[in-house]
């Protein structure tokens, strides 16, 4: 599933990510509105993790179990909620996907390196196409073998972006804020589902679409056919 991981940190290991998430109960979480339409919260769960503009939504920022954030390249690091969220939780490991782009090549991308250097690690996947980071994420985890992993705000957008209730993180957003073709986010994110599906085979994973069944959640297809949310966790999520 990774192309590469690496690190500077002293203190980050292969036994880092066996011990956050192998066997683990894992909420990966994305921006998509499914975030705030869903009580993931009633879920029996061990950590979270998340991307980028998490540092935005006071009430995810302040949680207490969110044990790795991957960011991409276009988040503010100087910005005082994140700031605040790093030096707060010292253990939370600080993903990057490096890539052959300015923000890699700022002062600011330098300093915060310098400054979090154990807290971070960098790394690419093999797949993606736009299910974005928070997919990008999925295949991150599943690599270390969690018991059960539960995705929310991985949702892409319906037919009438529009109508769609707000982004969870960027709230003046509605739905995704990449304005692709729905056509696009639908075939991107089977492509996601099956990939996650496959792997799971793999790892032994439950997996769980928590956005399941919302219009605007496009791996529904293919997860409510391989691996569709019960009754029971349908009933928890009310």
């Amino acid at each position: 599933m990774l192309r590469f991981l690496e690190t500077n940190s002293n203190l980050v290991s292969q036994d880092t990510f066996t011990n956050k998430f192998t066997g683990k109960k894992v909420i990966v979480m994305g921006s998509g509105p499914s975030v705030n339409l869903v009580n993931w919260r009633k879920l029996n769960y061990d950590c979270i993790v998340t991307t980028s503009f998490f540092y935005l939504n006071d009430e995810i920022r302040n949680l207490p179990n969110i044990v790795h954030v991957t960011l991409t390249d276009l988040v503010d690091l100087e910005h005082p909620n994140l700031i605040e969220f790093m030096d707060k939780n010292p253990t939370c490991i600080i993903a990057f996907e490096p890539k052959s782009h300015p923000f890699y090549e700022t002062e600011k991308y330098k300093k915060f390196n310098q400054k979090y250097k154990d807290q971070i690690i960098y790394y690419n996947t093999q797949y993606g196409k736009k299910e974005g980071v928070a997919g990008r994420l999925c295949y991150f985890t599943i690599q270390f073998s969690p018991s059960d992993l539960y995705y929310v705000g991985i949702d892409g957008h319906s037919s009438n972006s529009k109508t769609e209730p707000n982004n969870a993180f960027r709230t003046h957003l509605k739905g995704s804020p990449d304005n692709y073709p729905q056509s696009d986010f639908i075939d991107s994110h089977l492509y996601f589902a099956n990939i996650l599906y496959k792997a799971s085979s793999q790892t032994g994973t439950k997996l769980y679409n928590l956005g399941e069944g919302l219009p605007y959640n496009c791996s529904t297809p293919y997860s409510k056919e391989h691996y569709p949310l019960s009754e029971e966790i349908k009933q928890t999520l009310k």
